[in-house]
């Protein structure tokens, strides 16, 4: 998990293909398939991490986080067939576990409304992308400016290709704020860059395509 996040699909517009996802069969891992259930964990694990490590800002606690909801999951598999969205499942429960676990460092009340800070892991590309680095750094030093919430809804959305409802329903706000939040880091992003939708010429215009496909 270190080093950044790979590119997916031309940089931050992670656009996922539904047929491309491997599709998780409940029923095998309700009958106690520990392959199918790898394949689950393969899956999620990494973007999970992610999240509970923007909320906890420590490695560690992230990664017991994930595997704790995993753990439990499996312990549980004889219901798990009930579960509509296995996905919005398990980032609720991580969101939920990291929570806690907050609450137990500040010995207080802590709800992701309170997060004052979401750690943003740099994204990098590969040697052959069309961005080069220089760009991909001020991206990355945008990002990290950005508020926290705006810097979470924008990871969740462009990073780790959530749906804006899904994202809605995790943070408790509205599909209206989501775009907001979203539509707000791409604007910091293209002003960091010198570009704009409506007067950025076509080198701009091409940055965008690039970035965020307009």
């Amino acid at each position: 998990m270190k080093g950044g996040i790979p590119f997916v699909l031309m940089a931050f517009n992670r656009i996922y293909d539904m047929k491309s996802i491997p599709k998780i069969d409940l029923h095998l891992i309700q009958q106690g398939s520990h392959i199918e259930f790898a394949r689950l964990v393969d899956l999620f694990s990494h973007d999970l991490f992610l999240f509970a490590n923007g909320i906890l800002h420590q490695a560690e606690s992230a990664e017991e986080v994930v595997s704790d909801v995993f753990v439990k999951l499996w312990e549980k598999r004889a219901t798990v067939t009930e579960v509509d969205h296995i996905k919005s499942y398990l980032y609720t429960a991580v969101r939920n576990k990291a929570i806690s676990t907050l609450r137990g460092r500040k010995k207080d009340t802590v709800s992701l409304e309170d997060i004052q800070e979401y750690h943003f892991e740099p994204v990098a590309g590969p040697d052959d992308s069309m961005i080069d680095q220089e760009t991909l750094d001020q991206i990355n030093r945008a990002i990290e400016h950005l508020p926290a919430r705006t810097k979470m809804v924008f990871s969740l959305a462009k990073i780790q290709g959530l749906k804006y409802k899904e994202i809605a329903e995790l943070c408790d706000i509205s599909v209206k704020t989501v775009d907001y939040h979203v539509a707000g880091a791409i604007e910091k992003i293209c002003n960091t860059l010198g570009v704009s939708g409506k007067h950025s010429g076509d080198k701009g215009r091409k940055m965008l395509m690039l970035l965020f496909s307009f």
